[in-house]
């Protein structure tokens, strides 16, 4: 890659999680989905991350808690018939709104934390 480029690229990164910490900061469709999924304690581990984001906090700092809330919305945890998540995932209409919009925060969980990671993983390599 031509070295003029690469800032041009991390730039646009830094702008892409930056668009992704404020969607996580509005917070209602992912709450709502953390909800439908995972019920109210799951919804609450998504709220600390929104209220922390709303505090201030980088989003990078809640990258664990965001690995598990994305966990959930891609249906990591449904393979244990017995699981709370699995009853409530069995209990959804494919076709109803609220499924749809889960389905919409999962491929952005994905993407926003696969972004944050990278990002992340650029940073200690330039501090080192």
């Amino acid at each position: 890659m031509f070295p003029e480029m690469l800032p041009r690229a991390l730039l646009q990164r830094a702008a892409e999680a930056e668009a992704f910490a404020d969607w996580l900061r509005d917070g209602e469709a992912l709450l709502d989905a953390a909800d439908l999924l995972g019920g109210p304690l799951w919804r609450d581990r998504a709220e600390t991350v929104v209220a922390g984001l709303r505090d201030g906090d980088a989003a990078s700092r809640h990258l664990p808690a965001l690995r598990r809330v994305s966990a959930l919305l891609t249906l990591r945890f449904v393979d244990d018939p017995f699981s709370p998540e699995a009853r409530r995932f069995a209990g959804i209409h494919p076709d109803h709104p609220r499924a749809d919009n889960a389905r919409r925060c999962a491929e952005r969980m994905v993407r926003g934390v696969a972004l944050l990671t990278r990002l992340s993983a650029s940073s200690v390599e330039e501090a080192a």
